[in-house]
């Protein structure tokens, strides 16, 4: 025997659904509350199998209560029963084992029951756990993985991620492929929802920001469940984050290189990982801050690197330096220095030409050095 609890605001509601479960039989409900905060304090001390629960409710709706009730009973499966089907996707965004319409018809109920039965009969021990998340589990299968795979992401210029096949992942939306880039660049960190509503749908009211970002949530984990990231999106304490530990981005690569002792020797390749400035063509508001800070900090790193690398280093890291602020006079003048001093006078002229048309056609300065 099933055991259930029911929650809604209509006591008529639960009386029907009630008579419902009875009459398919196999259910025992064990509560009805017409307010979420008494079933939680139920469950605390009682386990259920099923917990039936209303969206639109007052005081705290459907899909909130759900994401709290996933975290903290996730061996209690939901099953939605609403007068609405605009929130299917919703629901199924937040894990619901199953979505009833009002008024519950029987045979819709059983068939529901019948797929709950069938996937936990032979696991009654676990059952709720590969519907609902719970960090211990997410964690001990992680652990216990045969062999790490991580996506690759490019970060430096233009934003690209690509699976652990080296395929390019492609994005439903473009809200989804930036709430991607939103929680990974807060870097595991997690952020109330309400924060990513102002900085993703700054322009929407409320309900229609909410809705919007379940439905790209919803787009973004099937995204990276494809892409082999399981469980990449975590929600706790009503707040969400992105689990960090299984992608290599080509920025967590440039920090390592700027600190590391030995980056005299790897002035090549720090010169080549830098595409861009970070997150670049996505012109994201909210990666501003950012974005100047990786800028300034790779700047600084290669003018200290100029006066401790080797001639044809200085010459690779002045030419990046023109080629990311093309009005810095300096440059100019220690790279033409260099290569007058290395014989190189067709590079030398070639470098002073481009330096005076630069001034004048885009500065409208007149410039020479002698």
């Amino acid at each position: 025997m099933l055991k259930a609890v029911l929650i809604d605001d209509e006591e008529i509601a639960l009386d029907v659904l009630e008579i419902v479960l009875l009459e398919v039989g196999n259910v025992s409900v064990e509560r009805k509350f017409l307010q979420v905060d008494e079933a939680f304090a139920y469950l605390e001390d009682s386990e259920v199998d099923l917990i039936f629960l209303d969206i639109e409710m007052p005081g705290m709706n459907g899909l909130i209560a759900a994401e709290r009730l996933s975290l903290r009973y996730p061996r209690s499966q939901i099953i939605f029963v609403t007068a609405y089907n605009e929130y299917a996707v919703e629901a199924f965004e937040v894990n619901a084992f199953g979505y009833l319409l009002k008024p519950v018809s029987k045979e819709r109920l059983a068939k529901t029951l019948e797929r709950y039965q069938l996937r936990y009969s032979d696991s009654d021990n676990d059952h709720g756990t590969d519907a609902m998340y719970s960090p211990a589990a997410a964690a001990v299968a992680h652990n216990e993985g045969a062999a790490e795979s991580f996506l690759h992401l490019n970060v430096l210029g233009s934003m690209e991620l690509y699976d652990s096949d080296h395929a390019l992942v492609t994005w439903r939306t473009k809200k989804t492929k930036e709430m991607f880039a939103y929680l990974w660049h807060h870097d595991g960190n997690p952020m109330q929802r309400h924060r990513i509503l102002e900085d993703l749908w700054p322009d929407h009211t409320i309900d229609r920001g909410q809705a919007l970002f379940h439905t790209t949530l919803y787009h973004l984990r099937n995204t990276l469940k494809n892409a082999g990231f399981q469980d990449a999106v975590m929600f706790g304490d009503e707040r969400y984050w992105m689990r960090i530990d299984k992608i290599v981005s080509d920025a967590a690569q440039l920090k390592a290189l700027m600190h590391l002792e030995e980056g005299v020797s790897l002035v090549g390749e720090l010169v080549k990982l830098y595409r861009g400035d970070y997150l670049e063509t996505e012109n994201y508001a909210w990666a501003a801050a950012k974005q100047y800070d990786v800028r300034a900090s790779y700047l600084q790193t290669l003018e200290q690197l100029l006066s401790q690398v080797g001639r044809l280093d200085r010459e690779s890291i002045l030419r990046k330096l023109i080629a990311l602020e093309p009005y810095i006079e300096a440059h100019y003048k220690l790279l033409l220095q260099d290569l007058k001093d290395a014989g190189e006078g067709a590079a030398a002229r070639k470098l002073y030409e481009l330096m005076v048309d630069r001034f004048k056609n885009e500065l409208g300065v007149e410039i020479s050095i002698e």
